[in-house]
């Protein structure tokens, strides 16, 4: 399942990329955006024009149970892989799932594209893919699963244009 959505960030395209790239901003993150329960640094480097990161986070379930079994925040977790390139302002991201069964099942790759709009605003474009590996007979079950995923993680962007507004505001802008 493909998707896409844009999004109007108060402040410059480099204003955004640098509030991205702020090692401070994971933690500000997690502190003001509702929907995490962890965010984790796992590698950053820097190669030139180019930034890799390897970022854990743990979103709120979005399921308390399948039936009768109770389903552990742990299944939601994942690491986001990701490589920054600073000259197309543009990061390439594969989100892969921290348990070993479901990484089997899903995939998650995409692209996030910052473009200046002019006027300290800016417009961040996210899209990608959502695809559950799921077997022939399981396929109808796999179309509703990549819905309620990207339902979801639409809200995780969305909840968190207020809070890199805010990063910006009140941490890069005040230095």
């Amino acid at each position: 399942m493909h998707f896409e959505t844009k999004q109007i960030l108060n402040g410059s395209a480099d204003e955004v990329e640098a509030a991205m790239l702020d090692e401070r901003y994971l933690q500000f993150l997690l502190k003001n955006h509702g929907v995490l329960l962890q965010v984790e640094s796992k590698e950053r480097r820097v190669e030139g024009n180019t930034v890799v990161r390897k970022v854990r986070y743990l979103p709120r379930p979005v399921i308390q149970s399948i039936g009768p079994k109770k389903v552990p925040p742990e299944w939601f977790a994942f690491i986001e892989n990701s490589t920054y390139d600073r000259t197309q302002k543009r990061l390439k991201f594969t989100n892969i799932p921290t348990n070993g069964s479901i990484s089997k099942l899903l995939v998650n790759t995409g692209s996030i594209t910052l473009k200046d709009l002019g006027g300290g605003k800016s417009e961040r474009t996210v899209e990608g893919e959502i695809k559950l590996l799921l077997p022939f007979l399981l396929k109808p079950l796999g179309m509703i699963g990549e819905r309620v995923i990207q339902s979801e993680g639409l809200k995780i962007l969305d909840g968190e244009v207020p809070v890199l507004n805010r990063f910006i505001a009140e941490t890069l802008r005040k230095e």
